[in-house]
């Protein structure tokens, strides 16, 4: 049995001792030790001898060959964090932590390929569990099981990115919901039986640096792009008006706009939330585009190309932002007025006008509350039913 000091630190935890042959006595056999996994579960950690004999083999000299043999091959083995228990018992906890991340990437992999999730996604989830596996492989203890991959372990990760790495708040709150969802696709392959990111709490991060854009700032910037851009204005009117966001901009086909409906069709092959989206164009775009022939392109054309013009090849989607930066300077604006502070303005202005529901529809989010973050101070006003309201005390 180990020692009770040694019982809750893995690290501390004598794994294994290598194999002995034992050839005194009637009975001839390799014995090595190795953690019992259900003595670890039960938080008793425990060395559970494993012997094997070669009393069969009659000739002594072929059975000191065998036997050496087995102690040699299964001292490689100990080494290497082998543990027949392990299979015997059939725990999945025991898996090894590195065929669990192995799967984990298979399975990120065939997500991507079958487009349950976008390229960059997929790249951000490999790239916050490559952080993770050079940190461990950096412990002196490192994690060589999957059901060490308890609160402690994780709070000590989340520490070593906002410390160590000097990160934001929220860079360590986003690594802590990857961690969380990648905790319940190992309790879906049990692995572990619960979350233990539950109890982990968020850091507090900043407000956003990004901020609407005032009512006087909105008409300099159209004065401005009337005269010198009038596509890059019908972008920014779209971004305004429609809430598309900048790279769903660089999708939209001229096919894609109703000018009868004045709808726009926003596809799940290329929407943030995976989802088709029909969303309202407004009379004051349909108008510009009107006025730029938009409609007299080919169909198929995307509506914002080179020079936010109507092309066959599509755009990259920072075209929108590194324009937006030249315009910045040169009116004057102040930095935290960003290309997509103009979806943000759209949304508080949509609230103002048309109310917290149609706006919330318009901007596609889930709930209103993720819309209501946009209401401004003074938007939010005394309710007119219950400035009178008298009750019963």
């Amino acid at each position: 049995m180990l020692p009770k000091k040694n019982r809750n630190n893995f690290a501390e935890i004598e794994k294994y001792r290598l194999p002995v042959y034992n050839k005194k006595g009637k009975e001839k056999y390799v014995y090595f030790y190795v953690l019992d996994p259900d003595s670890v579960l039960e938080g008793n950690p425990k060395l559970r001898r494993v012997r094997k004999k070669f009393n069969h083999i009659a000739n002594k000299k072929d059975r000191d060959e065998a036997a050496l043999r087995f102690r040699d091959e299964v001292s490689v083995k100990l080494k290497q964090g082998w543990n027949p228990l392990i299979q015997e018992c059939g725990k999945k906890g025991f898996t090894p932590c590195n065929v669990v991340f192995e799967r984990y990437e298979l399975n990120m992999k065939k997500m991507l390929k079958d487009d349950v999730i976008k390229p960059s996604t997929y790249n951000n989830y490999i790239c916050r569990l490559n952080q993770l596996k050079e940190w461990n492989e950096s412990l002196s203890g490192k994690m060589v099981y999957i059901y060490q991959f308890d609160r402690a372990y994780i709070e000590s990760f989340l520490e070593h990115i906002y410390l160590d790495r000097d990160t934001t708040p929220k860079t360590r709150n986003n690594y802590l919901n990857w961690l969380s969802s990648v905790c319940n696709w190992m309790i879906g392959c049990g692995y572990i039986q619960s979350n233990p990111t539950d109890r982990i709490g968020k850091l507090r991060e900043k407000d956003k640096f990004r901020k609407a854009l005032s009512a006087a700032d909105m008409r300099k910037l159209n004065e401005y792009l009337s005269k010198e851009n009038r596509y890059y204005l019908l972008a920014c009117l779209m971004h305004y008006y429609t809430l598309v966001r900048p790279n769903e901009l660089t999708y939209i086909r001229i096919n894609d706009i109703h000018v009868h409906d004045q709808t726009l069709f926003v596809s799940h092959t290329f929407s943030k939330n995976r989802k088709d989206a029909v969303v309202t164009v407004p009379a004051r775009v349909i108008r510009m585009m009107i006025e730029l022939d938009i409609f007299s392109y080919p169909g198929d054309f995307y509506l914002f190309g080179k020079h936010f013009k109507p092309s066959e090849e599509k755009a990259d989607g920072r075209i929108f932002r590194d324009k937006w930066v030249k315009i910045r300077a040169l009116l004057g604006f102040p930095e935290h007025y960003q290309f997509y502070s103009l979806k943000d303005t759209g949304i508080t202005d949509a609230i103002d006008r048309v109310g917290l529901s149609v706006a919330k529809d318009q901007a596609r989010h889930s709930s209103v509350a993720t819309t209501n973050k946009y209401v401004r101070k003074e938007q939010m006003t005394a309710h007119p039913e219950l400035k009178n309201f008298e009750g019963n005390l």
